[in-house]
């Protein structure tokens, strides 16, 4: 049995007519009672108890099938349009990974709420993560965007991704410190200060924050290294030292640590997203076709 047949079927049903089936189905009368037939014989039950020529009425095998037989086309009008929209990328699930800065910039939340809007049948999974945890996971298929830190030299193997947020790097210090009475410090201030840092993992392949701000031929000197911003701010606020973050993240308040602008830095605080060079899932293209989008007009508006 196929489709066509229940397709034919209902015509009948619903006009009790074959001539008026017909050309509502835009085929002959003499082929459409042929494929009645056909299906009757495929039953082995009567549905159509014949009036006239053309007039017929239902039997009862033909009311309970009828029943069945509209239920089934509508549930395969449902599949079908469910898979034209995954083909289009309107459905599905995207896991999304993503870092301190991205959040606290704004780019992810921004991102998020434009694209549901979009998408709104679309599932996005969202998960904190660090940057080489994100590329593993990119790598493997348990994540499929990532919010990361750019390589400054290249991407790991089978990955690509593009900047979509770039910010000055910021001093976060004790609020007793004598440099917080400054509004601004460059590099050179900071020689003999003591720094928490992030683990040696995630400064390692990137720009990290600290070779950002070290003066030519110097060495700054780090005294403790932690997991994350969130725990070099607390670190901060104990009076370990101070620490470097992007601007994103000065919105953070933690009780006793005061944040000042870095002058004179060698590059700045930068956010890429990240995802599969050979990627195929049309939602997951979605996303990343969308946030080119927006980096092309953040990049008009600042222009």
């Amino acid at each position: 049995m196929e489709l066509r047949h229940l397709k034919y079927f209902v015509a009948v049903a619903e006009e009790l007519h074959f001539g008026r089936a017909a050309a509502r189905l835009n085929i002959s009368t003499p082929t459409l009672s042929h494929q009645i037939g056909a299906l009757e014989t495929l039953l082995g039950a009567k549905l159509f108890n014949r009036r006239t020529k053309s007039a017929v009425a239902l039997t009862n095998s033909g009311e309970r099938f009828l029943v069945e037989a509209q239920e089934t086309l509508r549930q395969a009008a449902r599949a079908e349009l469910i898979g034209r929209r995954a083909g289009r990328g309107d459905v599905g699930s995207i896991a999304i990974g993503y870092m301190f800065a991205a959040t606290c910039s704004g780019v992810l939340p921004q991102a998020l709420r434009k694209f549901h809007a979009l998408h709104p049948d679309v599932t996005l999974d969202v998960r904190r993560s660090l940057t080489f945890s994100q590329f593993r996971a990119l790598s493997d298929g348990s994540l499929d965007i990532g919010f990361a830190h750019p390589p400054h030299q290249r991407y790991p193997s089978g990955l690509n991704g593009f900047l979509v947020s770039q910010q000055p790097f910021w001093l976060a210090l004790p609020e007793d410190h004598p440099l917080a009475a400054r509004k601004q410090v460059t590099p050179a201030m900071l020689i003999d200060e003591d720094f928490v840092a992030l683990e040696l993992e995630m400064e390692t392949g990137f720009w990290g924050n600290i070779a950002a701000i070290s003066p030519p031929g110097t060495s700054l000197r780090i005294v403790k290294r932690v997991p994350d911003a969130f725990t070099a701010l607390t670190m901060v606020a104990a009076g370990f030292g101070v620490s470097v973050h992007s601007q994103a993240l000065t919105r953070i308040d933690m009780p006793g640590v005061v944040y000042r602008k870095i002058v004179g830095a060698a590059h700045t605080a930068d956010v890429a997203l990240v995802h599969r060079r050979n990627e195929s899932a049309p939602v997951v293209l979605n996303f990343v076709n969308f946030m080119r989008a927006e980096v092309r007009i953040q990049l008009a508006r600042a222009s």
